[in-house]
């Protein structure tokens, strides 16, 4: 169906051909998401920006001429990587999916509230009282040490006109689990979860007209976005009880590995562990979630996509540690099973990344819900089931977030 779609390199660009993904986080770029090349200027702008790969629609322009690769070929081969990264048995949670999403909900709305009122401080040009998010960062921690699935299952529930705020919640569960999944010293922890949740706060120095554009920024307004890196990195040293780690999660997260992010275009080494983390932990978490001028991508496609960039833009280590940590199907995801019938993962690890445990709703064959009902695919009964791929929820015109339990 997708074969049309074929990957090419940068050096096989030419004006006339229509581009159907960077290959990048194209939030990171002013040029929107699918276009047609319309001068050699703009091949060489896409090339400053650091894209060496990227796909093109053979149907919608010109064909590339020499070798290129079929999309439907490109994600059969990552696919595979996939389940190569998670084939290492991982340690038992604490505690089930179950018994910890009720306390894990408390813990996430206490930090939505708490993040937006900083947030909303930092923007009315009021000292930020980051000390204020000590307790809350304690908190999710605990969760996430019991059961890591549970708080980041509720990433999943989404409002697309709080992006930032949520945004930055998940962030810092991601991270903080991450770090977990690393044997992070529980100090280190802390001091990740605390630069995470006020990662982006340097938004607030940037113009809402700018933040919330529905369509693409111009060259002039994107150079003004980037700017909030660097933002963030001066607003947090300004505060006592911040450590140098959080400020280099806030500061770094846009550095990409190959030297072509912002703000300071950092390469390799030059970003810290924690830098590393937060840019593979932002760019998940953005490209799967709904925004005013993007629809949130299937978890499992990201994961996808960031191990293929991981040739480039990310530390191909931290990658495949990251998927190691959320499973090919990260909590919220919807699946399809054997007998066709459709399912949100609830736990996916990282002891059952291959056979998480599942929540089924809709039944395909009959086009119609289901009473819905959870099954772990490791027990006996989860022997009759299996997953077989992941789904789009809107193409099913699903709400992951009306099925995540609320005990």
């Amino acid at each position: 169906m997708s074969a049309h779609i074929v990957k090419i390199t940068i050096a096989q660009l030419e004006p006339g051909m229509y581009v159907h993904d960077l290959s990048s986080e194209w939030t990171d770029v002013p040029f929107g998401k699918r276009f047609l090349v319309t001068d050699q200027g703009m091949v060489e702008r896409i090339r400053d920006f650091g894209i060496r790969e990227l796909y093109v629609d053979t149907l919608k322009g010109n064909y590339p001429q020499g070798v290129s690769h079929p999309l439907p070929q490109v994600e059969q081969r990552l696919d595979h990587e996939l389940q190569q990264v998670v084939s290492e048995p991982e340690p038992e949670p604490q505690v089930s999916y179950m018994e910890e999403i009720s306390i894990a909900r408390r813990v996430h709305e206490e930090a939505a509230v708490k993040v937006t009122s900083i947030l909303h401080d930092a923007r009315m040009g009021k000292r930020i009282e980051a000390e204020h998010l000590e307790p809350v960062v304690a908190n999710m921690a605990q969760s996430i040490f019991r059961n890591p699935s549970a708080m980041m299952s509720l990433g999943r529930i989404r409002h697309v006109d709080q992006y930032t705020f949520e945004h930055s919640v998940s962030v810092g569960t991601f991270l903080i689990a991450f770090a977990k999944h690393l044997n992070f010293d529980e100090n280190i922890i802390h001091h990740i979860g605390m630069g995470a949740l006020l990662h982006d706060i340097g938004k607030t120095r940037v113009p809402d007209t700018i933040l919330n554009k529905p369509g693409k920024l111009s060259d002039e307004e994107f150079v003004v976005m980037k700017r909030h890196a660097q933002y963030s990195g001066e607003i947090l040293s300004q505060s006592k009880s911040l450590s140098s780690i959080a400020v280099e999660v806030a500061v770094q997260h846009h550095e990409r590995f190959d030297g072509t992010g912002y703000p300071k275009g950092l390469k390799g080494a030059q970003i810290s562990p924690y830098g590393q983390m937060a840019a593979v932990v932002d760019v998940y978490d953005a490209i799967t979630s709904d925004r005013c001028y993007h629809k949130g991508e299937a978890p499992t496609a990201v994961l996808r996509k960031l191990l293929e960039w991981s040739k480039f833009h990310f530390n191909p280590t931290v990658v495949q540690q990251f998927i190691k940590c959320v499973g090919i199907y990260p909590s919220g995801t919807l699946v399809k099973l054997k007998n066709k019938q459709l399912a949100i993962v609830l736990d996916s690890g990282p002891s059952k990344t291959l056979q998480p445990t599942i929540r089924v709703i809709f039944d395909t064959a009959q086009l119609k819900y289901v009473r819905p009902f959870t099954v772990d695919l490791q027990s006996d009964e989860g022997k009759f089931y299996g997953v077989t791929g992941f789904e789009d929820p809107a193409a099913w015109k699903i709400r992951v977030e009306d099925f995540i339990p609320r005990q």
